[in-house]
């Protein structure tokens, strides 16, 4: 599809030879996000996410890059990047609004939009479009080496005391057939009381197989994805989704120990830095408690579609 824009550009469904450009402007826009240009071209495949670009006339030269995608039923969320040279032109309002059509007839319910929080000409954009604030996420970074753990040291084997222990994905995998079943009832059980980014629309729990999907996409490293229990109950988990606690086990250290281990291994695995985000003012004093630094804020905006 393609559709032409005053301004001797056009918008386009994205195409083969568009990846390279595309996600070299993306990267110069949100450089901590590189990582995640890794699929997108399986996520295309996939229909896991719907990409445009807008594409100077005379020169073929990608100005825009624009795409969303569906995080839970009704809830999608976007990126929208402008090339700077190009910006106040109205093209980022033509692909905004190729994007809410889009995103609407797909059948969502909310559109989930980001901006840093210093990013002023892109929040009064947003904000003039009818995005609302929802939340802010903090980034934040810790150098391993820096890491000091000895004041934790008595934390897990209190916590072993009292049936509590830490164990990784690798493991349970091994020696728990029902692994994934319980890791997915723990993550169901975690999110309850976190800040949700993409209020509105329908909230469903999260099934096994979408569970397992978001562990293939996110490349999980079993080793270094960490597990708190106590019996056979999972209480908490760490790793590349995020760290969660049930909430009834929260408030015991559980979150801390499994932190601290989860810098212990990258530390062990010669990991230079870590890099985490939450939106949580728990998790995140937990996180500065061990060291990690604030770097920057990134802000959630949703835009309502139609109603509930």
């Amino acid at each position: 599809m393609t559709k032409e824009l005053s301004m001797a550009a056009c918008i386009r469904t994205v195409q083969p030879h568009d990846y390279a450009p595309a996600i070299a402007l993306f990267v110069a826009a949100h450089p901590e996000r590189e990582r995640e240009t890794n699929s997108w071209a399986k996520a295309e495949q996939e229909e896991a996410a719907r990409r445009w670009v807008v594409a100077d006339d005379a020169s073929e030269e990608v100005i825009g890059y624009g795409a969303i995608w569906r995080v839970r039923p009704s809830k999608f969320r976007m990126d929208l990047v402008i090339h700077p040279s190009w910006r106040r032109r109205g093209i980022g309002a033509q692909l905004l609004k190729q994007l809410v059509e889009s995103a609407h007839r797909a059948g969502a319910v909310t559109l989930q939009a980001r901006a840093d929080d210093d990013a002023d000409e892109s929040l009064a954009f947003l904000k003039r479009c009818g995005f609302t604030e929802t939340m802010r996420m903090h980034r934040l970074v810790l150098r391993v080496a820096e890491a000091e753990l000895s004041p934790f040291a008595d934390l897990e084997p209190q916590l072993a005391a009292r049936g509590i222990v830490m164990t990784t994905l690798q493991d349970e995998q091994i020696s728990d057939p029902a692994l994934w079943e319980k890791l997915c009832d723990l993550y169901n059980a975690a999110r309850s009381g976190w800040p949700d980014p993409d209020p509105g629309g329908l909230t469903q729990s999260l099934r096994v197989d979408e569970l397992r999907d978001m562990f293939s996409r996110s490349e999980i490293i079993p080793e270094a994805f960490f597990i708190a229990k106590q019996g056979e109950v999972y209480l908490g988990f760490t790793g590349g989704l995020g760290t969660g606690v049930r909430p009834g086990s929260r408030n015991q250290g559980i979150a801390t120990a499994l932190k601290v281990r989860a810098i212990a291994s990258a530390r062990d695995r010669g990991c230079e830095m870590i890099q985490t985000s939450s939106g949580n003012p728990a998790m995140v004093r937990v996180n500065e408690k061990l060291g990690f630094r604030r770097v920057s804020t990134e802000v959630r905006l949703v835009k309502m579609l139609r109603d509930n």
